[in-house]
């Protein structure tokens, strides 16, 4: 797939329209499709959205990304991960259709959903977009029965623009003429700003979240994760007029989202480990922000840190939005990323950190030299996430 164009990233909506076209636009004879774009949020309010629906009986569909393990994550059906048997079948009619025409990976695994939701049918289609939005290759859905827009901050700006209302205005680019819009709440006044007009200019119903009680048990760590929690039982109440408060409460309590503020308590690792250990795939200074928030809860003594970071990303702004919590880090580059930072190049940008920083050869090796005695926050990426899990053996379904 990679070989058939050499970009990853490549706006252009008419090969996928042209791809999809073929299979008579699948994308458009999905039901009640829930598409959700933002920087930070979008899964877990993806997964919050999936449980609470299900809670009431109906089936769900749900294309989310990048996956942590295995490929198949990305593709849910009907709660369950789309089979290796099934995804082959589908990725090899998309390939005989698309004749060797040039397309991205991303644009491929999109089509593979649309196939596959299309092919087994659900109540509800819950759609992440991958990047930004007007231009994401989820956009070329036609039909929507909600919008969903999370958290947004700065990421991928050399797409999107270094502006939040630049970010703002591709992420807002989802929404379509007078489709309810859910918008959750946002840091920058500017987004909100942004989002409010493009609903104005076509006429979508603006709905604010409903925040919920703190005192609700939800399924993932950190303060933010209420956030998600409120958006997605906000989109709830807008698709289910007659939702059970006590079915939604233990769906909110259910929910599991890999690699967010995820307490690694049992596998491989904790052989290794006597104290606490929090992954998390943050790799935004969003994200820095959250780890801080949440670090700031717990009182305990400072936290060794083990991270890598792809090297388009500031490190030395992110670690610093937390380094007061931190005593030790320890540097990798992220197993099978080319484009992740080198051990001595993080050493060096986190000079003036103040944070004693050691250069390792490999995950194993920073968490054999960690100090088992010491919380240990493991991030940086959603790829070491994804690879310390693999590591662990810890099992997605």
């Amino acid at each position: 797939m990679f070989s058939l164009h050499p970009k990853l990233i490549d706006f252009d909506l008419s090969r996928l329209n042209s791809l999809m076209d073929k299979f008579d636009k699948p994308q458009n004879q999905l039901k009640n499709v829930i598409h959700i774009a933002g920087t930070n949020g979008k899964g877990s309010t993806a997964s919050f959205l999936k449980e609470i629906l299900e809670a009431h009986k109906f089936t769900v569909n749900v294309y989310t990304s990048p996956h942590l393990i295995n490929f198949n994550e990305r593709i849910r059906i009907r709660n369950k991960l789309i089979s290796d048997e099934l995804l082959i079948d589908i990725l090899e009619n998309i390939e005989a259709k698309n004749n060797n025409k040039p397309i991205t990976f991303f644009e491929i695994t999109t089509a593979a959903a649309f196939i596959a939701f299309q092919n087994y049918s659900s109540d509800f289609n819950i759609i992440e977009t991958g990047l930004g939005g007007r231009l994401d290759a989820t956009n070329i859905i036609d039909k929507k029965k909600l919008c969903v827009i999370t958290k947004i901050g700065f990421d991928h700006t050399e797409f999107l623009g270094d502006e939040i209302e630049k970010i703002a205005f591709e992420k807002s680019g989802i929404l379509r003429e007078k489709i309810p819009v859910i918008i959750a709440k946002q840091r920058y006044n500017k987004a909100m700003e942004t989002i409010l007009n493009r609903a104005s200019s076509i006429k979508a119903k603006v709905i604010y979240t409903e925040k919920i009680s703190d005192r609700i048990k939800i399924g993932l760590k950190g303060k933010h994760q209420y956030e998600n929690a409120s958006t997605a039982y906000t989109a709830a109440k807008e698709l289910l007029p007659a939702m059970c408060c006590l079915k939604t409460k233990d769906a909110l309590n259910k929910v599991s989202w890999h690699g967010r503020i995820e307490n690694i308590d049992q596998g491989e690792i904790t052989k290794f480990r006597k104290n606490i250990t929090i992954l998390d795939g943050s790799h935004n200074q969003d994200g820095a922000y959250v780890l801080n928030e949440y670090l700031k809860q717990k009182p305990l003594l400072k936290w060794n840190l083990i991270i890598g970071m792809l090297n388009n990303r500031d490190i030395k702004s992110f670690v610093n939005t937390f380094k007061q919590h931190i005593h030790k880090a320890f540097v990798i580059s992220i197993p099978n990323v080319s484009n992740s930072y080198k051990p001595n190049d993080m050493c060096s940008r986190l000079i003036g950190t103040g944070i004693e920083t050691h250069p390792m050869k490999s995950f194993e090796e920073a968490l054999k030299y960690s100090d088992r005695k010491t919380p240990l926050l493991i991030t940086g990426s959603l790829y070491l996430a994804g690879y310390v899990l693999k590591i662990n053996k810890t099992g997605i379904v």
